[in-house]
This record gives structure tokens, sequence and C-alpha cells, in this order.
């Protein structure tokens, strides 16, 4: 009997021994970077049997249960530090091509634009193409590193208001004589080098029109302040009675250039967006294309899209992050540096984009504080103390008994 009891307070001591090391495993990861708490499962061990019924036999350590719920989310300052708001996990690629998974979304890219997880793992995503589509293969999230290559202008719009009120001009417009034009607006083009011109268009109100124009307004376009080389560079609007464009809004011969070195300009006017109202002139101009431009800055939505910007004022959806959900999020296996495995009891995972699939919403320049209270765990130690205590208290009195019971037997 007193080796019985010996060993059922032997395996308590153990049971103890097992959760305060849980508890000291969650005191010191109280500041880790998404960091799951752990408490330890014990089950009853079967003892002797008497009178048909089963005596204790003590306690066992059957299982780890870990605390998926959501730490709290800090703040950060670097825009590839993300946190995940609700269910999934980051998924990493190491470097045997395995995926492991993660809730620490410390990132970082790699000298070759490789975004990599706290653990120098590879981050896992969808490529975005280059006409915008998402999906694909699920693959290593590359940032790029190189320059964005120019795009020639193609469309020019003008908007805005012509005055009613300027005055009949009949001579041909002169961009060089003022008193030839009513108006003027200047957009910048680019041609297919990424090099900058200023396309200027000059307004004359050409007196009444013929119906349904009650106004026309001849114009004329310059290129870098010149005419030579262009074509299709000149025409009439007509305007209605209630001051909006009735024909030559859209002029059916796109506007042409050919810059020096450059592949030919071609532009498509769209004028219809003009008024011609008694007020000032406040016509203005926006056209497409763009400078060569260099990568200024990364940020990713909340739907885990990666997006570059550059130096010309482009940015451009290069990749989205995936993120990976479990039937059991239990059965997922702790691996070195706090990342999880897939196991037989966590199910296979399913991978998805942010906020699809049950998944949760990516924050960006933030991160996800270990979900540890320290305050309970604290508790938990003087708890276990108290068990400590207890049970070598009757481990002594065990082994009293039996030093009574051997010298009984001695004499």
């Amino acid at each position: 009997m007193a080796g019985s009891s010996l060993s059922i307070t032997q395996t308590a001591l153990d049971g103890v021994d097992t959760a305060m090391g849980a508890v000291s495993d969650n005191l010191a990861n109280a500041q880790t970077t998404g960091f799951d708490a752990e408490t330890v499962d014990f089950s009853t061990l079967l003892g002797e049997f008497i009178a048909g019924s089963p005596l204790g036999g003590g306690v066992a350590a059957a299982g780890i249960t870990r605390d998926f719920s959501q730490g709290a989310i800090t703040q950060q300052s670097s825009p590839t530090d993300l946190a995940i708001q609700g269910n999934g996990f980051f998924i990493f690629q190491d470097p045997s091509g395995n995926q492991v998974y993660s809730r620490n979304g410390q990132m970082t890219i790699a000298a070759n634009g490789a975004l990599q997880g706290f653990n120098g793992d590879q981050v896992m995503g969808y490529p975005i193409s280059a006409s915008g589509s998402t999906g694909g293969v699920l693959g290593p999230i590359v940032i790029p590193q190189s320059a964005l290559p120019p795009a020639a202008s193609t469309q020019t719009t003008l908007t805005g208001n012509l005055d009613a009120s300027s005055p009949v001009i009949t001579s041909p417009i002169n961009p060089s004589d003022s008193t030839t034009y009513s108006a003027s607006v200047s957009v910048q083009v680019y041609d297919s080098l990424g090099n900058a011109h200023v396309l200027t268009f000059f307004f004359q109100n050409a007196g009444p029109g013929t119906a349904p124009a009650a106004e026309n307004w001849n114009w004329t376009a310059t290129l870098d302040g010149s005419t030579t080389g262009l074509s299709g560079n000149s025409g009439t609007i007509g305007f209605d009675a209630n001051g909006n464009v009735v024909s030559g809004g859209s002029p059916a011969i796109a506007l042409t250039a050919t810059p020096a070195g450059a592949a030919p300009l071609s532009l498509t006017l769209n004028l219809g967006g003009l008024t011609q109202f008694g007020g000032a002139n406040t016509a203005s101009g926006t056209a497409d294309g763009s400078a060569i431009g260099s990568p200024t800055g990364v940020a990713v939505g909340n739907n885990g899209v990666v997006a570059v910007s550059y130096s010309n004022g482009k940015t451009v959806n290069v990749a989205q992050v995936a993120l990976a959900t479990f039937v059991s999020e239990q059965g997922l296996q702790l691996g070195n540096g706090g990342v999880y495995q897939a196991t037989a009891a966590s199910g296979t995972p399913t991978i998805t984009a942010a906020g699809a699939g049950g998944a949760g919403q990516i924050q960006a320049d933030a991160l996800e504080s270990s979900n540890v209270d320290t305050t309970s765990q604290l508790v938990s130690l003087v708890v276990l103390q108290r068990d400590f205590q207890a049970n070598a208290k009757a481990l002594q009195t065990e082994a009293d008994v039996l030093g009574t019971l051997v010298e009984m037997q001695t004499n």
C-alpha cells in the first residue's frame, strides 16, 4: 500500500512540475509576437481494484491545449509588419520547401525582393498579373526592386469652362499672339522613352455655329511650343444654347507627333467635358502615361494585396498575402521558432485570401501580441505551489509511515 501511495504522489509531483513548465513557458513568451498560451491537460490513472471497483492510481499529462484566441494588436512603424484580425495563419515556406504556419507577422524585404517572415522563411501568396487579376499558383511573394518602365500617353481629356462672354475672334489662332485666342490650357504628356512634353491647347470664340451648335470655338494645339510634326492638332467644338458640347467633342483623328528619338505619339482627344457658360475660363486637362519610376514604398491592404508605389506616382499591385485556416487548430504541431506544422489531426489547410473562406483580415503596420494573461499565469503559479506543497507533505507522511513499518518489522 505504501509503495502504491508513493507512486501516486510521485505522479502528482511530476504533474505539478509539468504544469509549472507550461506556465513558465507562457510567462517567458509573454512578449513574443503571435505566441499562443498553452495549458497542460491531465487524466486520471487507474490503480488497484478494491472490491471490484478501481482506485485512482495518480495523474498523467494527457496533452497540451493552446489558446488560439486573438491577441492584442499593436501599431508598428514598418509597413511589412502584419497582424491578422480574426482566424488564420500566415503561410511560410522553409528552405526545404515545406509549408509552416504562424500568427507572427514580423516581415521584411530581402535584398532580392523576397518577402520574408520573422524566421527568414519565404512568405507565401498569390501573384497579381499586369492586368490586375489575382490568383494562380500559391508561391513565394517577391517585391519588384527594378524600375517601372515608362508608358507613352495615349489619351488626353479636357474639362472645365470656356467663357461664353469672350469676344468673337475672326483671325486664325497664333500661339505667339495672345490676341488671337481666348483661353489656353496645358497638359503634360509622355513619349515612349518617358520624356515629358507639354501639350498646349489654344481656344478662340469663333462666333455663331450651325444647328445644333449655337456657338463654335476653334482650337489649335502645340507640343513643347511648336506645331512642327503635328497632325490632327486643330478643330472646332460646337456648343448648344445650354453650353454643352454637341459637336467636335471627340475628334475622329488622333493628334499625332514625332518626338525626337522616341516612337510616334498618338493621342485620342476627349473634349466633350468642356462647357460654355458665362463665367471665367477654368479649362484644365489630364493625360495618361508616365515617366520611368523607381520603387519608393510598399503598402499592404486589409485583403492582403501588396502594392508598390513608384517615384512617378504610379502604384502597382504585385501580390496578395495568403492565409491558412484549419478544421482543428488544436491538431497543429508546434515546431522550432514558434511555427506550426499541419498534421492529420489538424486537417489539410484551407488556403484563401484574407477576408475569404473564414479567414480574417490583415492589418498592416501592426503586430499581434502574445495572448498570455500574465496575471492569470501568476495566480496559477501560486496554486501550483500549494499543490506541490500538499503533495510533498503527503510524500513525507508516506515516507514516515513506511519508515515505521520497516522499524516494526525489524524489532
